[in-house]
């Protein structure tokens, strides 16, 4: 009746480019080269039955790594960090003993951005690997192309941006009892478990080309 648009907008975040320099210098986010930025963020603070285990997160990368060169920015909050350290540990065992010559950059700001630095950091990244959190929400609407596995909640009802946009990756394990909305599983959390690494890589890898 006022001549507004029906048409669904997927929720944004407007960043600026002063934003990303300051985000930049201040963690050492510049001068990455040709490699492209690629977030990792296994924290979720509704509770475990929304975390991916770590040691996928770590496969996953390690195959997007061996395919297609990147730079990693491990995300999370203050309650993460000690998750994110041990990610980012695992990461540079791993690519140290398989690449020693050639070391890939790890970049650790979990618990030490603001809000609005968080959100600079995350427009960055060409891809987020994340868990169901709000920072997934914060960057797809930065513009970041995310990949989701999913437990027990739903990517058609919490998922990011619109349903059905096909923008990001929304992975689900098709298991009878998912989703539940339960904070912890009362099982063997094998909506999670039938999530490999190989699909999150290779979803990663579709929107890195």
């Amino acid at each position: 009746a006022v001549g507004a648009s029906s048409t669904p907008l997927a929720p944004y975040l407007l960043v600026s480019d002063a934003e990303r320099a300051e985000v930049s210098e201040r963690f050492g986010l510049a001068g990455n080269g040709e490699r492209p930025w690629v977030g990792l963020n296994a924290g979720a603070e509704y509770g475990p039955a929304k975390r991916w285990p770590l040691e996928r997160f770590v496969a996953a990368a390690s195959l997007v790594q061996r395919e297609h060169p990147c730079a990693w920015i491990v995300f999370g909050g203050p309650q993460d960090a000690a998750l994110a350290a041990e990610l980012e540990q695992r990461l540079a065992a791993c690519w140290r003993s398989s690449s020693p010559a050639a070391p890939v950059r790890i970049v650790n700001v979990a618990g030490r951005t603001s809000l609005r630095e968080l959100r600079a950091a995350l427009s960055l990244c060409r891809v987020v690997l994340t868990n169901d959190t709000g920072p997934m929400h914060v960057a797809a609407a930065v513009g970041a192309q995310v990949v989701v596995p999913f437990g027990s909640t739903s990517p058609i009802l919490t998922g990011p941006g619109l349903p059905g946009a096909g923008t990001h990756a929304l992975l689900s394990g098709n298991v009878p009892c998912a989703p539940c909305f339960n904070r912890q599983c009362p099982i063997d959390s094998r909506c999670l478990a039938a999530i490999g690494p190989e699909t999150a890589a290779r979803a990663i890898l579709a929107r890195l080309a």
